[in-house]
């Protein structure tokens, strides 16, 4: 555990890369996150890949970003915003100077989670195209990190993800987005088949003192499983892996309610969801599952749960996915964005979950070890949990507050035995914590990691700028 669309012509990597002028209008998906920028920390997303090796040449992966650049002119693009206010913003698509963007960082001995927060809270500079790329040299030849911190306008997280990939990986890859694709086909117990429609509406989330208004300032802890050991024991329930992080991450949130002194009521989870073939950008929708928690068993709970989540989905239409970004920007418009978020009770917490390619990834000659996916808090949601499945991995970040800041690394640790009890299900070796016995009252953190990963797991405090 780990605390914490057009072409263009490339000239040399010390060169500014020149574009064609393209403009192109924000789309109400990327108009939503201008719009929720709204403080105290900035809409970025950051991405920590940490490798087995000594810190890349900031030459080559320059040279390496040149694909990303080719492929993707947003890159390239800065937003501009029209002096009338009922004007659309555009895309202006321009040069970028790898020189500027690509930066190389000498750190020994850092921990390059602590790195990656402080990068994630850094503003990024409004005179160029807003994302930056971090070589992080931590003087060890055995290990080192890439930062990729980039404003949320730019595009969500599977987007950003697959474009790393493609462009830093030895081989391209690619990456699959979070998609509402066909579930595994076990058969349903009896409680989750008799689960009805009234009952799996999400509904109002139900009160907890971790819902309060955030400051400024994150705290990060990591935890890495086996994804398909998750996969294996979540299959025995006819749930998904995305299922199993949903039930462990409302567990672990609902216990560190009643440690802080809640009610324990009712835990709705917010769930972004790539819109279906859509291209590069923030098309995506969210999704609202309202977890159970009063099943006397942990398989009966996560089998309800994925009949919940089948049932969510299946009600979504095409028409419905711009509504709310729609509504998000009218509230912007009208100045009441802050206040909505502030005091909104639709959810209790986010999980988010982008997928990648399950083999081993080789990043600029280097094995990728672990990845942290980051993302900043807003409104009165204090805690969530962002993950990644890379390279046989399920890798997540639990992202805190500093109103919550002092519950994570209980959260990390309750996170990381759901997992590791919905992993044991396949095996029938399940042991499971009793409801009297949160995992905070767990002496040791446990840590499962890969063959691939160090020995020594890392931590970091909070980091407010």
């Amino acid at each position: 555990m780990r605390r914490l669309s057009g072409p263009s012509a490339l000239t040399r990597t010390s060169r500014p890369v020149e574009t064609d002028p393209v403009v192109e209008r924000l789309t109400v998906f990327d108009r939503a996150e201008l719009a929720t920028d709204v403080g105290p920390n900035p809409r970025h997303i950051t991405v920590l890949l940490v490798l087995g090796g000594h810190a890349p040449d900031v030459a080559e992966v320059r040279r390496r970003l040149e694909r990303a650049v080719t492929s993707q002119p947003r890159l390239t693009a800065r937003v501009h915003r029209p002096d009338h206010p009922f004007q659309v913003p555009t895309w202006e698509v321009g040069s970028v100077d790898l020189t500027r963007h690509v930066v190389h960082r000498t750190l020994p001995g850092a921990d390059p989670v602590a790195a990656a927060v402080e990068d994630l809270m850094r503003p990024l500079p409004a005179d160029r195209p807003a994302w930056r790329l971090t070589v992080l040299d931590l003087g060890d030849d055995a290990r080192s990190a890439l930062v990729w911190t980039c404003h949320h306008v730019l595009g969500n997280g599977p987007s950003l993800l697959g474009l790393l990939l493609d462009a830093l990986s030895d081989t391209p890859i690619g990456t699959a987005a979070l998609s509402l694709g066909r579930r595994p086909g076990p058969a349903q117990t009896g409680a989750a088949h008799a689960f009805t429609g009234r009952d799996s509406r999400a509904g109002r989330a139900g009160r907890s003192p971790l819902l309060r208004a955030v400051t400024g300032g994150v705290t990060a802890v990591s935890v890495t499983v086996d994804r398909a050991a998750v996969r294996a024991g979540a299959r025995t329930c006819g749930a998904t892996v995305n299922d199993a992080l949903l039930w462990a991450w409302a567990r672990a949130f609902g216990r560190a309610d009643l440690a802080r002194g809640g009610p324990g009521e009712r835990v709705v989870v917010s769930v972004p969801a790539t819109v279906p073939r859509s291209r590069f950008g923030n098309h995506v929708g969210t999704l609202r599952i309202a977890v159970p928690s009063n099943e006397s068993d942990d398989a009966e709970a996560l089998a309800v749960l994925a009949a919940r989540t089948r049932r969510a989905k299946s009600r979504i239409r095409p028409w419905t996915w711009p509504l709310a970004p729609f509504g998000a920007c009218v509230a912007a418009r009208l100045g009441l964005l802050p206040v909505v978020l502030r005091r909104q009770r639709l959810l209790s917490t986010v999980v988010t979950h982008a997928t990648g390619p399950s083999a081993p990834v080789q990043v600029v000659g280097a094995p990728l070890l672990w990845t942290v996916p980051l993302v900043p808090l807003v409104g009165n949601v204090t805690t969530c949990a962002v993950a990644v499945s890379l390279g046989g991995r399920l890798d997540v970040a639990v992202v805190c507050s500093p109103e919550s800041a002092d519950l994570a690394d209980a959260l990390a640790q309750d996170l990381q035995a759901g997992l590791d009890e919905i992993a044991a299900l396949a095996a029938g070796t399940r042991t499971q914590l009793p409801p009297s016995a949160p995992s905070w009252s767990v002496a040791e953190p446990r840590t499962a990691r890969p063959p691939s990963m160090p020995s020594t797991a890392m931590s970091h405090g909070a980091i407010s700028l």
